[in-house]
């Protein structure tokens, strides 16, 4: 590993954390999502609910892609 490359204990931090990040979004949007569910069909519609599932879905696959950068940082240090 280079001398500026993150030690296995700071990539193992950082994995970690952005799995955390990762559920707490997934649970996130599955809250808001049987919310959409629960709302009256008048209402399902609405674009206030289309923005914020695509922001936090946006969300998950920022997240996603930082843990995946960090997993792959500790199976090579491995």
């Amino acid at each position: 590993m280079e001398a500026s490359s993150p030690t296995l204990q700071q990539a193992l931090f950082w994995m970690n954390l952005y799995r955390d990040l990762l559920a707490v979004d997934e649970t996130a949007l599955q809250r808001m999502r049987a919310l959409i569910l629960e709302e009256p069909a008048r209402q399902r519609g609405a674009a206030h609910y289309l923005v914020d599932v695509e922001l936090v879905m946006g969300e998950i696959e920022r997240v996603r892609a930082r843990c995946e950068h960090w997993k792959a940082l500790v199976e090579r240090t491995n």
